[in-house]
């Protein structure tokens, strides 16, 4: 076997094969059977047909052609392995070049390579926002709101109460083909009066007391104009006319805020270990939801000075995940690709060319750089740690309705090595995240000067040697 390999610039190449003679003459065979296999031919059961026969009813060009196609199966892995190539996925036949000699072109995707560029003398400010007693008073309002109860009850709306209402909002003096509804027909749960547990007051302050005093069935008018630092521009300095319904009304029954109320939100014993743990609760979800977005915009610098070069098959395969995750999320939604497309007023074509592809680009080169980097920086994921992570898994998955549908010993060591590869995947990304934060501020350099330094006691029996007596 002869081979010729030939670079391109879509990081795929093109390997020409050519075989001797002898190889194909070997295939013949076998491709004649598998002609008369197909065939019916008098005189002969299926696939029992003598090769001159086939040749006669068939011609020598389909065996050749047959013969090639069996070929190609059993030489592809001797090809690649005597190119010395690493391939990404399956190749494919780009021509016969001849048959007699029989001489082969394929075109193969090639792993993706990076070239990391100086990422080690990287920084970025490392600056999360602090937790404020405000986040924490807000946390606070909103368990006291979910552990209130209501109570309805037959009387008119007074202060403190919860009332269920239908409202809706037209704009009195609407300009010159502006549309009029300001407020579209909904349901709406308001509590009356100033309180704490609502922070921003819908749809204005002051709304919810001009209903003190109405009864379930009642309906007014409201009038109010919108000031200039209103949330929403197109309302700035409108005079809105406001109807609401009262469809009832409940008396809000709130806990005190004390130690027994902290008693009741788990492991507190007062008010202040509850502060405390939500302020921890809190300070972990903004630190976690920081830290991602700090590193992702550090794996992007490292993308811009970094060579990257992949096969457009790798960015088929992520444009076509990020589609199944679009139309799974779109199923959640009860509505399918077509009709969100309409929404869009785009063409699936167009929709992938510049908003799915432009992404995938980005998920893809940002995975390969990270990849690269666990490499670099010898990143592992602790055997012990990954058994504890995969078990705590499966215990979880036990209680869902879906463990129950597995069936066989088959179908459980699947969801094992299922669980196994997404947890080691979730684990090693875990810590290149650590490691790159670390790199990027400046705490990996601290690291390695705190192991190379001596000791002051290495220093001193250095610099002193032991005296003789």
């Amino acid at each position: 076997m002869k081979i010729e390999t030939n670079p391109r610039d879509d990081h795929q190449i093109q390997i020409v094969a050519e075989f001797d003679s002898e190889v194909l003459e070997k295939f013949k065979g076998q491709a004649a059977r598998k002609i008369s296999q197909g065939a019916k031919i008098p005189g002969f059961r299926p696939g029992k047909a003598p090769v001159d026969v086939i040749r006669r009813m068939y011609g020598e060009e389909a065996i050749e052609q047959e013969a090639v196609e069996l070929m190609l199966d059993a030489v592809y892995p001797d090809v690649i392995k005597e190119a010395d190539v690493k391939p990404f996925g399956p190749g494919s036949l780009e021509k016969i070049i001849s048959i007699n000699p029989p001489k082969l072109s394929f075109v193969i995707p090639l792993q993706p390579t990076v070239e990391l560029g100086d990422y080690k003398t990287l920084r970025r400010e490392y600056t999360p926002e602090p937790v404020s007693d405000d986040q924490v008073d807000q946390m606070i309002r909103n368990l006291r709101a979910s552990y209130s109860t209501t109570e309805p009850v037959e009387r008119a709306v007074a202060l403190g109460d919860l009332v269920q209402t239908r409202l809706s909002g037209v704009l009195t003096h609407p300009a010159e083909g502006e549309n009029a509804e300001a407020f579209k027909e909904t349901p709406a749960q308001l509590i009356i009066g100033k309180n704490d547990l609502e922070t921003e007051p819908w749809p204005y302050e002051g709304f919810s007391d001009e209903l003190v005093g109405l009864s379930a069935g009642d309906e007014k008018k409201i009038i109010h104009t919108f000031g200039e630092d209103y949330i929403d521009p197109d309302l700035r300095g409108k005079e809105v006319e406001f109807s609401v319904t009262i469809q009832k009304v409940k008396e809000l029954h709130l806990s005190e805020l004390n130690d027994d109320f902290a008693r009741t939100m788990g492991d507190f014993n007062t008010m202040e270990e509850l502060r405390a743990g939500i302020r921890k609760q809190i300070e972990d979800n903004v630190r976690k939801e920081y830290d991602d977005e700090y590193v992702t915009a550090v794996v992007d610098e490292i993308v811009k000075t970094s060579t990257i070069k992949y096969p457009p098959q790798a960015l088929e395969e992520e444009v076509h995940h990020l589609l199944e995750h679009l139309e799974d999320d779109l199923k959640q939604r009860h509505m399918d690709l077509a009709t969100y497309l309409k929404t869009l007023n785009k063409e699936k074509e167009a929709f992938i060319e510049e908003e799915v592809k432009p992404a995938a680009i980005q998920r893809l080169e940002r995975s390969l750089v990270l990849e690269e980097i666990a490499k670099a920086e010898k990143v592992t994921v602790d055997e012990k740690e990954l058994q504890q992570e995969v078990s705590m898994m499966l215990a979880q998955f036990q209680s869902s309705p879906s463990f129950r549908k597995i069936k066989g010993r088959d179908a459980m060591q699947n969801l094992v090595s299922n669980v196994t590869y997404d947890t080691a995947a979730r684990l090693l990304n875990k810590k290149t995240f650590e490691q790159i934060k670390a790199i990027a501020t400046g705490k990996s350099e601290e690291k390695v000067v705190e192991e190379t330094t001596p000791t002051s006691v290495e220093s001193s029996s250095e610099e002193e040697p032991k005296k003789e007596e």
